[in-house]
């Protein structure tokens, strides 16, 4: 347990660094997102809701152009009816004919995106007539008189905006619009010394009565929108409807327009922006406010002929009565109705079909008069198309919000991805890190775009895309001073002796290069080519070299494909293991198929070799299972990764015996006793004691698949031998010779069959009698 500790302290120790970075700036980017949240209820726009901001114009780009509910349009003062009436503001004696066409339509509503702020003044084709009169002379005083009054009546009040105001009477359905100064400094430049709210009183037939504000509350505590003053039309237009609404609007500090003003306190009354004064005429709804302790809580929109049937908007959640807008488009996004066609009458069927029930906002779009007003899609869009989809968002109700429940996902993300990736950014790779934050990009991606934006809720995904790349910057440049570093030696140092797994478990617990072992089991290898001397003798120094370097390379190769280690070449011999420093439950099982392997392929180089005339080889191969002592041994100047101990021995001298028995590929009885028995062949070899140990130990012969051509011939063969080996052991000679004379009817070259035979053979002669044990001792190595 010690030990265990002391291991994960080290390990945890060498890791802290990155902890520490990692943990610094997942604290920094939740205090950046916390900060914000604070300074956005003040109404100041930091640097995230830059970043935010521009992201969520991007997804509306990517989401492209939305189409309008048909219910609301644009009566477009175009380039074509100015080139008719000529500038604006156009008189207004037209606006009579105009509107008499638009009710013939069939329009529900119109809305002003403009307002009269001057009286129109009488021009001389206005009073032609009665200059006529008065230049024949010839009248009485009673009619020069009246002449006279009616001309004065006409310099007070032009025919033109009498016509207006009736024109607007008639019609009936006018929503009628002013503009609110956001500054004193604003107001005094446009409106000078003069009050700043004239003729404000004549609009409030248009204020919210539908008002719910706790006890000792009132409208100046809550930080809606509150204006210094109003620039309205003349006091004769007023009188033409009791609807009014502001169609100012306060775009970001970029410019554009994300947010539309809803409601806004001015001069201490709660009035209606033009979008939602128009929504709530054309659908025949009454807005109610309702305030908590803080700001806005709901803005609901009731039905006037049914309490029970409401309309909720969402709105900002600083509780300002704001409304994210959901862009319909670019510019024209919504249709658009010339008013020149109004006044003449030129709808064509299809237009005049659109116009039935619709509601009609009218604004400037030529060029040079119109009032831009940038959105996502469009940094020259008209005015007059932001309240429009203001407007449709409401009908339509597909909003864009950002509820307080958000921003409880946002800190969870960025906690929860940041715990995450800084585990990640610590036992991972950094290729391994790198794929799983394109894997979070990716995620973010489809989840935003799939189930928070694809749902109309604004997420802030900036913040946590900023959070792992800083963090995957900064660790990998951190890693990459220190750990990368130091991998890439111990790579060079490894790779030609250790699988890429077996470095890679180093590299992640480079502790385990420290001198001193550690008790393992494992799986231990020798291997040795037979009769080396004799074919040294025979051949250059260059063609041995080039034979045993052909010899090896497959032969290392099998170790290291099957994530075993190459503990050393000793002369013609491989020494190897399985199990350390890579964990293998099955490295017995591993080890076992290694060795089969490359007898495969000592098939094959006999072949080559005899192709290049080089002399043929054999090799023996010994296995042994059991605890050894594996790790980094020799001085702190020059040291090897190797194991060492009685199973490495035994191992060693069961690779040495294989040729006493005339086979390849020895096993102990541990290595068997941890070898998965069903997907091998291997018979009972031998009782022996191995030269300096007293324990006798069981050997088995590991068999190749092929050792016949039919597996239930080698399992036939088995039985055999086995039968043999009992009756040997219990000193019944004659059956004991007989199933090993089974064996050699079967395999007549099978050496540890006639090993036996002779053996019986021997004790039939002079019997080993009772103390005899079965064992069989040899005398060297």
């Amino acid at each position: 347990m010690k030990k265990l500790w002391i291991k994960w302290k080290g390990h945890f120790l060498k890791k802290l660094p990155i902890l520490i970075i990692c943990s610094l700036i997942v604290g920094l980017s939740y205090a950046w997102l916390m900060n914000h949240y604070f300074k956005f209820t003040t109404g100041t726009q930091d640097t995230l809701y830059v970043i935010e901001s521009t992201i969520f114009d991007a997804k509306l780009k990517l989401r492209g152009k939305q189409k309008p509910t048909g219910k609301i349009a644009i009566l477009a003062i175009d380039e074509k009816t100015l080139k008719t009436f000529g500038e604006w503001p156009l008189s207004r004696a037209i606006y009579t004919k105009a509107f008499e066409n638009l009710k013939k339509a069939g329009v529900k509503w119109i809305a002003y995106d403009a307002i009269y702020a001057e009286e129109q003044k009488a021009s001389i084709l206005e009073i032609s007539k009665e200059l006529e009169q008065l230049s024949q002379g010839k009248m009485s005083k009673d009619v020069l008189d009246r002449l006279l009054s009616r001309i004065s009546a006409m310099k007070k009040v032009s025919p033109s905006d009498q016509a207006f105001l009736e024109a607007m009477q008639k019609f009936e359905n006018i929503i009628m619009g002013y503009y609110y100064y956001n500054t004193k400094r604003e107001a005094e430049a446009s409106l000078g010394s003069g009050p700043k709210f004239e003729n404000f009183e004549s609009m409030l037939s248009s204020e919210i009565q539908g008002i719910d504000m706790p006890k000792g509350k009132s409208l100046s505590d809550y930080p809606i929108k509150r204006v210094q003053g109003v620039k309205s039309n003349i006091p004769l237009l007023t009188q033409a409807t009791p609807h009014f609404a502001f169609f100012s609007n306060d775009a970001d500090d970029d410019a554009i327009n994300r947010w539309l003003t809803l409601v806004a306190n001015i001069d201490g009354h709660l009035m209606p922006s033009m979008a939602l004064k128009t929504v709530a005429e054309t659908l025949n709804r009454e807005p109610f406010i309702f305030f908590n302790n803080y700001g806005i809580e709901s803005l609901v929109l009731v039905n006037r002929d049914d309490e029970s049937d409401t309309l909720e908007i969402p709105i900002d959640s600083n509780g300002r009565g704001n409304l994210l807008l959901n862009p319909r488009g670019g510019s024209q996004a919504f249709k658009h109705f010339s008013f020149i066609d109004a006044y003449n009458d030129t709808f064509s069927a299809a237009d005049r079909k659109k116009l039935n029930g619709i509601t009609l906002m009218m604004g400037l779009t030529a060029t040079g008069v119109n009032d831009m007003r940038p959105n996502a899609f469009d940094p020259a869009i008209d005015g007059v198309e932001n309240h429009a989809a203001g407007a449709d968002n409401i009908i339509k109700g597909d909003f864009y919000k950002r509820p307080r429940s958000i921003f409880n996902t946002e800190r969870a993300i960025v906690l929860g991805v940041g715990l995450i990736f800084t585990l990640m950014l610590m036992y991972s790779t950094a290729a391994g890190s790198g794929i799983f934050l394109l894997a979070f990009f990716a995620a973010l991606y489809y989840v935003d775009k799939f189930f928070w934006f694809g749902k109309g809720i604004w997420t802030y995904t900036a913040i946590p895309c900023l959070e792992m790349s800083v963090m995957f910057t900064t660790v990998t440049l951190y890693k990459f001073m220190t750990e990368e570093k130091e991998k890439k030696k111990v790579k060079g140092a490894f790779q030609h002796y250790l699988s890429p797994e077996v470095i890679e478990q180093v590299l992640e617990n480079p502790e385990q290069l420290a001198l001193g072992g550690q008790r393992k089991d494992l799986t231990v290898f020798f291997s040795d080519v037979r009769g080396f001397t004799t074919i040294s003798e025979t051949l250059t120094p260059e063609k041995l070299s080039e034979l045993m370097n052909e010899y090896f390379t497959p032969m290392t190769s099998i170790v290291l494909r099957s994530k075993g280690v190459l503990d050393k070449y000793i002369g013609d011999a491989i020494m190897a293991f399985w199990g350390a420093p890579l964990e293998l439950a099955n490295h017995a099982d591993i080890a076992a198929q290694a060795a089969i392997d490359m007898l495969y392929a000592l098939d094959k180089l006999r072949i080559e070799f005899k192709r290049k005339g080089l002399p043929d080889i054999d090799i023996g191969i010994g296995l042994n299972s059991g605890p050894m002592s594996v790790g980094n041994m020799g001085s702190g100047e020059r040291f090897t990764y190797t194991v060492m101990g009685d199973s490495v021995n035994l191992g060693a001298r069961l690779e040495g015996l294989t040729k006493e028995y005339g086979i390849k590929l020895m096993i102990s009885e541990f290595t068997w006793a941890r070898m998965t028995r069903d997907k091998f062949f291997a018979r009972d070899l031998d009782d022996i004691r191995v030269k300096g140990k007293n324990e006798p130990v069981k050997v088995y012969h590991l068999m190749r698949p092929d050792f016949f051509p039919d597996q239930n011939m080698i399992r036939e063969f088995i039985g055999y031998f086995e039968s043999g080996r009992v009756a040997y052991k219990s000193q019944d000679w004659n059956a004991a010779k007989s199933a090993f004379e089974k064996c050699l009817q079967m395999k007549p070259d099978d050496k540890a069959s006639i090993l036996y035979v002779e053996r019986v053979d021997s004790y039939l002669e002079e019997a080993p009698g009772q103390s005899w044990d079965g064992v069989y001792t040899f005398k060297h190595k």
